[in-house]
């Protein structure tokens, strides 16, 4: 018990990520360019509308409500029907977050939707979706963790759907893949986590010379970091967080390694 205390005093609680991320670009992330649909209407370049042949359409170019650049895309409710817009483009790596900024104003209960697929060909392996339920009258930074069974992929789709009531509003403006620098994945390792579901302690086997641990929830937000000194890091308290899912990053000599747990 002594031993493990002094484990305990020797993991310093730090309010940032020591994850090193790159940005993986999407086509036309930032919705700065439009092509004319014949209709009196725009699309986004390179990403498929709801607007179809819809007259009027639900999905404009707006150039007063934008976040960055001259433009962001505004998703609505036209005769019932809900905005929607969506991308298929190829990816090298696997991503770790969906990353982008969103304004919402519902006039009534309204929700929208942003999900992201990752594929191994034609087979989908990974996903991540968020659902904005609220109006958020600020630019919100969201991020939205995507999961990781295996790390071989080849495409992505990301698709977002808002408004089911006629007259809400969605913007959504500067998307970004963020990729952790050399990350692994779990499954090709011998590494366990146990007791998993935990009540206390997550005990990390298999993988020695952690120097940090983050510990991310569903949205992405990072809610602890522990960095080791002078002993390694091998177990996790984590008997103040909510009961949900989580998910665990170990730093290993420049290489970052992730899975879920799940604390009850």
């Amino acid at each position: 018990m002594k031993k493990i205390l002094q484990k305990i005093t020797l993991l310093i609680l730090t309010l940032v990520s020591t994850c090193a991320v790159t940005l993986a670009q999407i086509p036309n992330n930032d919705f700065e360019l439009w092509n004319n649909m014949g209709l009196g209407g725009e699309n986004p370049n390179d990403w498929y509308t709801s607007n179809g042949d819809l007259v009027p359409s639900n999905v404009f170019k707006d150039s007063i409500t934008e976040y960055s650049g001259n433009y962001s895309v505004l998703l609505t409710n036209v005769i019932g029907i809900p905005g929607s817009i969506g991308i298929n483009f190829p990816i090298t790596n696997h991503p770790f977050q969906l990353k982008g900024y969103f304004k919402s104003d519902f006039l009534t209960p309204d929700s929208a939707l942003i999900k992201i697929t990752l594929f191994n060909n034609t087979q989908a392996v990974d996903s991540g979706e968020y659902f904005i339920t609220t109006s958020l009258s600020n630019w919100t930074n969201i991020a939205i963790t995507i999961s990781n069974t295996t790390a071989t992929v080849n495409s992505a789709t990301i698709n977002i759907t808002a408004c089911n009531q006629q007259q809400n509003k969605c913007w959504v403006d500067l998307l970004s893949l963020e990729e952790p620098n050399s990350v692994s994945n779990f499954n090709s390792l011998p590494v366990k986590l146990f007791p998993n579901p935990s009540i206390n302690k997550i005990f990390i086997e298999g993988l020695k010379n952690i120097s940090s641990a983050t510990i991310y929830d569903l949205n992405g937000r990072v809610i602890k970091t522990f960095t080791a000194k002078n002993q390694p890091v091998d177990f996790i308290e984590v008997s103040d967080l909510s009961n949900g899912i989580y998910f665990m990053e170990l730093e290993n000599g420049g290489k970052f390694y992730r899975k879920s747990f799940v604390k009850k």
